[in-house]
């Protein structure tokens, strides 16, 4: 949505893999917080695995259901890799690197051998975690 203000992803917002599988945002920015929670920059949606943490938060996230073509399947999660540049902010920034948006989307790929395909799939943010702080 080019144009438009959405809101930035802070600590404890979820993003969602292609298969259903969520995961909350962990690794943020504190220079800048919204309600005591720091913001989610470009570079720290890689790499991040939509595998069920330990222990689960209440309420618990929905894992990836992505699987191997073994028999029986076994469980070949999304691994995020880095967000699409066109869905960032761009008026935002923290230390020169842009925050990521809810509208913010980007791949994934799984690294567990003989996987169903296809292998790649997409992410976006299901919920940012907060709606206070709005950048485009």
């Amino acid at each position: 949505m080019p144009g438009q203000s959405a809101p930035v992803v802070v600590a404890g917002g979820k993003l969602l893999c292609g298969h259903a599988g969520q995961i909350a945002v962990v690794t943020v920015s504190t220079r800048l917080t919204v309600g005591a929670k720091g913001v989610l920059l470009l570079g720290q949606e890689k790499d991040l695995a939509f595998l069920p943490p330990t222990p689960p938060p209440p309420p618990p996230l929905t894992p990836c259901t992505h699987v191997t073509m073994d028999n029986p399947p076994k469980p070949a999660p999304c691994i995020t890799k880095a967000a699409t540049t066109g869905t960032l902010a761009t008026k935002l920034t923290v230390g020169g690197i842009a925050v990521l948006l809810k509208t913010t989307t980007g791949t994934t790929t799984t690294v567990v051998p003989n996987p169903v395909l296809p292998k790649d799939s997409t992410w976006s943010v299901s919920d940012p975690g907060q709606t206070r702080l709005l950048a485009m």
